[in-house]
């Protein structure tokens, strides 16, 4: 009986701990929950998440990847796009043949910043997002690397 006694003790003071119970005590053990806790505490608050809201709060702008009848070559439509920064283009393939989205650093000479290279979409409607919020102001040189031979490239602008 005794040790079911303790059983909810110990859980009280589990529970205290785990609230913060530790910061209020001066001893070492309660030093080192409490900076524990406190570092587990600031990474939450200094989370990602924040910064790539501001992105998903701009406008998303559609670009579809249209493959040619014979499913060797395609474009975009649009393939001239003009964004502020911090929207997001969202390339949408039409999953009849395979591509892709890459902005070349060759044919983006002295841009920091690209966005990395999408990977292949094959299924109808599968998209690949590319955030402006860390682009410079400028013009950017895209293509879709399969069909960048015959001509399936356009200009992404951000304001």
């Amino acid at each position: 009986m005794r040790m079911t006694n303790r059983l909810p003790l110990l859980g009280m003071v589990a529970l205290l701990a785990a609230c913060g119970g530790g910061d209020k005590t001066s001893d070492n053990g309660g030093a080192a929950a409490g900076t524990d806790t406190t570092t587990a505490a600031a990474a939450p608050a200094a989370a990602p998440a924040p910064a790539a809201a501001p992105a998903a709060q701009g406008n998303v702008v559609e670009v579809h990847m249209v493959t040619t009848p014979d499913g060797a070559n395609g474009h975009f439509e649009p393939a001239n796009v003009t964004v502020k920064k911090g929207d997001t283009v969202r390339f949408i393939t039409d999953g009849k043949t395979v591509h892709n989205v890459s902005f070349p650093p060759a044919e983006n000479a002295g841009k920091a910043n690209l966005p990395p290279t999408g990977t292949y979409l094959t299924a109808p409607n599968q998209n690949y997002d590319v955030s402006t919020a860390g682009m410079d102001a400028g013009t950017y040189n895209f293509q879709c690397d399969p069909h960048a031979p015959m001509g399936m490239k356009g200009v992404l602008t951000v304001q």
